[in-house]
């Protein structure tokens, strides 16, 4: 037992330090490409193949359904559930478009990466200033009139207990104001690659992962008064979906299921102080 718990713990390390080392070289290439064509084929070509070389090496199962509901002449917020790290390369080797997405504004701090995600035009959002929020969002509506597809994941944050979280309004009040189609998409299974809760050498692998694209929602016929009707439908189209896959996000490992239980306690003593 002690033995295959070492063996897995090396894979993991391997895994992340070939994950870092991959990305290092690619945005080097990247660098001078996207001064120039941060949205062009070339940049959409290492995006993929950076995104499909960690999903191979990981190992993952995944099972993707639904991409033909999406057009490639038109561009979409693709409204989704967060689970893990994971997520984000998953998002961008399945999505049938070239993607960019919200972060917090926090990552910009980070020596390079910071710098990377603000060539690539990916959008910072500050979530503890509203008006600076608000001002982040009607950047992000710009970029989508520009053509870029956005992709936010609407609960703010991963799942720690693979329940799905509360939606939070900034995604629908973004896709009223772009009057943009919305995508929702449903992920399970990724909670269990990489848990937000688990180290850097307790990557877990040959999961089964399923991702699933919705048809899209027109949010023409909505205004901003409506957001709440639009956030309840798209919960509702995902919440659905989730429903049939869920059992891949059950959390078995006992280290991780006693981590969980002692947040939530710790949040449950937060709420009720």
């Amino acid at each position: 037992m002690a033995e295959k718990a070492f063996h897995s713990k090396i894979r993991s390390f391997i895994f992340i330090s070939f994950g870092l080392i991959l990305t290092f070289i690619l945005v080097l290439v990247a660098i001078p490409i996207s001064l120039f064509a941060p949205l062009g084929k070339t940049m959409a070509a290492i995006e993929k193949f950076w995104s499909g070389v960690l999903i191979r090496f990981s190992m993952m199962r995944v099972v993707a359904r639904g991409m033909e509901h999406i057009k490639h002449n038109k561009t979409y917020i693709f409204i989704c559930n967060h689970q893990s790290a994971m997520d984000i390369p998953l998002m961008m080797f399945y999505a049938p478009k070239q993607l960019r997405m919200i972060f917090k504004k926090e990552l910009l701090y980070i020596p390079f990466f910071g710098l990377v995600l603000w060539l690539l035009k990916f959008i910072p959002i500050d979530r503890g200033n509203r008006e600076k929020a608000i001002a982040s969002l009607k950047k992000a509506a710009k970029r989508i009139h520009d053509g870029i597809n956005i992709v936010i994941y609407a609960d703010g944050t991963r799942s720690v207990n693979g329940e799905l979280k509360p939606f939070k309004k900034g995604a629908f009040l973004l896709a009223i104001d772009a009057q943009v189609d919305i995508i929702p998409v449903t992920i399970s299974g990724t909670i269990n690659v990489m848990h937000k809760f688990g180290g850097i050498l307790d990557v877990k692998f040959g999961q089964e992962v399923h991702i699933i694209f919705d048809p899209p929602i027109s949010t023409s016929s909505f205004v901003i008064e409506q957001k709440d009707e639009l956030k309840t439908l798209v919960n509702s189209r995902i919440a659905g979906n989730y429903e049939v896959i869920k059992h891949l996000s059950k959390i078995t490992d006992k280290n991780l299921l006693d981590k969980v239980t002692r947040f939530e306690q710790k949040q449950h003593s937060v709420r009720a102080a």
